[in-house]
């Protein structure tokens, strides 16, 4: 019989700070533990949650212009050149560039990136716009940057946009 497994919920902002910080620090096993306790988060999607902000810290340390050479080659059906391209251009190591490139295959990053005129409009309007054209991942993506939820969770608020309709 499987375990109910509690997702990670809403996470307090000293919480998601002080993770943060020791993720930074190398000590991801401290931040999963941190997580755990003050969300009452299974392991699973404490980790993921943490995994989550790994990338957040990876994705600053790649520009925009760069960015957006990975995702055209991606595009492109290139994923192993565009692994390249950001390792190179953005000093990651190979496991980094690799990591970079399956978020973006997999729509933990959005297929393209937010148009800066968009940042004032409500995420439900956002994220709608992203489903109207038919990339779900982009929104679930979305969803998952500005909230911090997990993958099923943030699946499950695109569902309810969705339903809900305009």
């Amino acid at each position: 019989m499987a375990k109910w497994q509690a997702p990670v919920g809403r996470v307090f902002p000293e919480t998601r700070r002080r993770a943060m910080e020791l993720v930074v620090e190398g000590k991801l096993i401290h931040a999963i533990k941190l997580v755990r306790k003050a969300t009452g988060a299974d392991l699973v999607s404490a980790k993921q949650y943490v995994d989550g902000l790994q990338l957040e810290l990876l994705v600053q340390r790649v520009p925009p212009e760069v960015a957006d050479q990975a995702r055209a080659l991606v595009a492109g059906g290139d994923p192993k050149a565009a692994g390249e391209h950001v390792r190179k251009a953005a000093g990651l190591s190979r496991s980094e560039g690799r990591q970079y490139v399956e978020a973006l295959q997999t729509g933990v990053l959005p297929a393209e990136p937010p148009v800066v005129g968009d940042l004032g409009r409500p995420l439900s309007e956002r994220v709608r716009s992203f489903t109207a054209a038919g990339d779900r991942p982009s929104a679930v993506a979305l969803v998952r940057a500005e909230t911090g939820l997990g993958p099923a969770e943030a699946e499950r608020f695109v569902d309810a946009l969705e339903q809900d309709g305009p």
